[in-house]
């Protein structure tokens, strides 16, 4: 029996916490009441308004749905176009880097050939200067020339 009047009690206090069907249907029917007896009729004409715009509403949304939907496939391409066009430019990098190096590679290329030309040409000179004092040497002291060639020498041992 206790256990009766607690379990009714805890349904009481659940009821006033958590069930509210009640008080808003109290609400509900008070509202309609002041609404209908305070404004006399006055809002029908926009509340009719209301209505007929949102019909109108109602009947360009499935436009705008598949508007949006042409919007996402509409920002695909563009996103496509934004990375083909950084893809070409990273192209045109490529390049231009390719083509300093190849600047570079030939500039090099013709520095090493005037390197090499400048060191045939000091090779001349030192081998003419080597030649001109040999001749000297061997006129100085009677030296000829087939007595420098190296089977004349190997023949004198």
């Amino acid at each position: 029996m206790a256990t009766e009047k607690v379990l009714k009690d805890v349904c009481g206090i659940y009821s006033r916490l958590f069930d509210h069907r009640a008080v808003l249907q109290s609400e509900s029917k008070f509202m309609v009441k002041e609404f209908e007896s305070k404004r006399n009729d006055r809002e029908i004409p926009k509340l009719k308004e209301l209505a007929y715009r949102v019909n109108k509403i109602q009947q360009k949304v499935p436009d705008c749905i598949q508007l949006g939907e042409r919007l996402q496939i509409l920002l695909d391409g563009v996103k496509n176009a934004r990375h083909s066009c950084h893809d070409i430019v990273l192209r045109e990098e490529i390049d231009e880097q390719s083509a300093k190096r190849d600047t570079l590679l030939q500039q090099t290329n013709k520095d090493w050939e005037d390197f090499v030309q400048e060191m045939e040409k000091q090779s001349e000179r030192i081998d003419k200067e080597y030649d001109e004092k040999a001749q000297k040497l061997r006129e100085k002291y009677g030296v000829t020339a087939s007595d420098t060639s190296p089977t004349a020498a190997a023949s004198r041992v």
